[in-house]
């Protein structure tokens, strides 16, 4: 299973599948080899032993490749699939060796449900290598490892740096399922798990529009980090009706610029449907910051007709000091004038 020749290696996992689970017995004792204590020892002093001593030792201990067969071991109980033992792999997450705990969490991952319970427990080990390896195999079974999702919430305030990402893209690859345990996150004391929570969702896309009302509150967070996140994950769930609109519309006036350029981006998607935020968006044209006041421009020409109300604003920001914002407001009065007339019941 070690082998570096492809058709050796495929030949050999034919082999044990058609074992099945017959060999477990033997696989699991090589999981358990070790190296003699003596072996750091006696090769930092080969070199100014005797030639009859080192074979004579040799002989008696063993060649020096417990760890080599506990690689072939694990390799062979990936293999296995579904039919892989779960405890001695969880084990094996804890091997002194990280190539072979990587590989025992590959197993994990192949071996499916089965393996869920066992891994929300690794997620709680003291070693931080282990918690990533957990995370790992969770992300490797996708929506199966739905019933890990709250565990894997309070991973994305570990203190590892490795860590929360590992949760991250475990959350991402459950999907829609997680829906629920991100939305408990977003109300998390840590303001990393809020922050990567409305990431998550944001990633989802349409998945995600379960998520909206939470998104909505998350928009009003304490933390700018926050806020940039839940707006930008509230436009990217496609999920707008007259309260996400609205929640945009507020965002306009936040203290941080970037909030208002997310709510910008997000507004830019929704134009058709969002005149109830016209008002707001013609204050936004004077805003301190050049790419707000250029944001503001284009949604507002994004809106076409709805939009004529804003004209006369937009008309002086043509005298803007900035040119890049100069040109947003030409070609968004251009859009606004070749659009015709607006819609009924708009003035």
């Amino acid at each position: 299973m070690n082998s570096p020749d492809p058709n050796v290696r495929s030949n050999a996992t034919a082999a044990l599948r058609a074992l099945g689970t017959n060999g477990i017995p033997s696989l699991l004792e090589t999981l358990e080899r070790r190296d003699p204590i003596l072996k750091r020892p006696f090769l930092s002093l080969t070199p100014k032993l005797p030639l009859w001593f080192r074979r004579a030792f040799i002989r008696a201990f063993k060649p020096f490749d417990a760890t080599s067969d506990r690689l072939a071991a694990v390799n062979a109980l990936t293999a296995l699939g579904t039919n892989a033992p779960v405890p001695p792999l969880i084990k094996a997450l804890r091997d002194p060796e990280r190539q072979i705990a990587a590989q025992a969490a590959t197993a994990l991952g192949n071996a499916g449900e089965p393996a869920v319970p066992a891994l929300i427990g690794a997620l709680n080990d003291s070693d931080g290598y282990t918690r990533s390896m957990a995370c790992y195999a969770l992300g490797m079974m996708g929506p199966r490892a739905s019933e890990a999702a709250p565990a894997l919430i309070r991973r994305l305030a570990d203190g590892d740096v490795n860590i929360p990402a590992q949760a991250t893209r475990a959350l991402a690859r459950i999907g829609r399922l997680a829906v629920p345990a991100l939305v408990e996150g977003l109300k998390s004391p840590h303001i990393r798990t809020r922050v990567l929570a409305a990431q998550v969702l944001g990633g989802m896309g349409a998945q995600a529009r379960s998520a909206a009302p939470a998104l909505i509150e998350a928009v009003e967070d304490e933390q700018v980090v926050v806020r940039e996140n839940a707006v930008e994950a509230l436009g990217n769930t496609w999920a707008f009706p007259p309260e996400s609109v609205a929640a945009f519309t507020r965002a306009l006036s936040d203290s941080d610029p970037k909030v208002r350029l997310k709510s910008l981006q997000a507004l830019a998607k929704v134009a058709p449907v969002a005149a109830s935020s016209i008002p707001t968006l013609i204050e936004t044209l004077t805003d301190e910051n050049e790419q707000v006041r250029g944001g503001a421009a284009k949604v507002l020409g994004n809106m076409g007709a709805a939009a004529k109300a804003a004209v006369p604003a937009l008309r002086e920001r043509l005298k803007d000091n900035d040119e890049s914002v100069r040109a947003t407001v030409k070609e968004a009065l251009t859009k606004i004038e070749q659009s015709g007339a607006p819609p009924a019941g708009v003035k």
